[in-house]
This record gives C-alpha cells, sequence and structure tokens, in this order.
C-alpha cells in the first residue's frame, strides 16, 4: 500500500497501475477465499458461487438466469442445480405465472454455512467502505461497473477465455 504523503507524487501512470495491480489484486484473493471457503465446505467452487449468487439475489431466480450468470453450458448448469439441490441447498419450486417452468429457491436455512462466508465477506467490505464518503463510493461503483462491462464485453467478443 502507498502511504499517504507519497500519493502526491505519484504519476497518472504511476496511479492506474497501482489501480490495475489494485484490481488483479482483488480478482486474485477473491479466487483464492473462495477456493478455500468451497474446499472446506466441501463444495466445488461453483457450487459456492451459485450459492452466493442466490443469497445476493434474495429471490428465487431460473435455471437460465443462474447458468447464465455463471457462464455454464446448460448440461453443465443442470447437473450443479441437480448437486445443489441434492445437498438440501436448494429447491425447484413452480413459476408463479408460467406452469411450465420453475424457479430455484436458496434453502437459507440449509446453507447456513456457506452462507456465513458470504456474510463474513460483506461485512469486512462495509468495513473498508465505511472510510469512504458517498461521493467516494458512487465513484468507486461507477468505476466498477465499466470495468465490470469491458470485461462482459471482451468475453462476448471471444477475447477472453470462456470458463
Amino acid at each position: 500500500m502507498v502511504d499517504r504523503s507519497s500519493r502526491a507524487e505519484l504519476t497518472r501512470v504511476q496511479r492506474m497501475r497501482r489501480v490495475g495491480l489494485g484490481l488483479r489484486r482483488i480478482v486474485y484473493w477473491s479466487e483464492q477465499a473462495s477456493a478455500f471457503a468451497a474446499k472446506k465446505l466441501r463444495l466445488h467452487p461453483t457450487d459456492l458461487t451459485c450459492i452466493g449468487y442466490l443469497y445476493d439475489s434474495e429471490e428465487a431466480l431460473s435455471p437460465k438466469q443462474i447458468i447464465s450468470h455463471l457462464g455454464l453450458s446448460s448440461g453443465s448448469g443442470t447437473a450443479l442445480l441437480d448437486r445443489l439441490e441434492g445437498a438440501g441447498f436448494i429447491r425447484r419450486v413452480p413459476h408463479p405465472t408460467d406452469r411450465r417452468s420453475v424457479l430455484i429457491e436458496l434453502d437459507r436455512e440449509q446453507a447456513a454455512e456457506p452462507i456465513a462466508f458470504y456474510r463474513y465477506m460483506r461485512q469486512s467490505y462495509s468495513e473498508v467502505m465505511d472510510k469512504f464518503s458517498d461521493v467516494d463510493l458512487d465513484r468507486i461503483a461507477e468505476f466498477l461497473e465499466e470495468v465490470s462491462e469491458v470485461q462482459v464485453n471482451a468475453r462476448l467478443d471471444g477475447l477472453a477465455p470462456h470458463e
């Protein structure tokens, strides 16, 4: 981390490199933390990611939404949902307006351990964000949203590897 007294002396290129390094570190350590948590919970990392996605959504989602978000093939997505259902983490429920389809609901009681990981991460992030003003948070969010969009577009354009 760069101390406050030396920040004023950084060039724009150095600042941009610092941001880039920060992003790479976030991605790396996020993947490491998720892999460690998944291993500790005896889950596949994608299973943990799916539980986190359902937890964050706070509502039932369609299998298509989940599969698309995770970037899985239809077959891999179905296998994932079958595993999570078999473990009791999710349940398939009838869609309220479309009798032909189902929604995926997270069983928060059964998924208490994986959810604890996400709660811990949220709390840790909140502690960091408390140091920033609302204006700062808006700017940070805007930056992250734009970087995320670049990554989505790179993947859609075939420039980034598909998992």
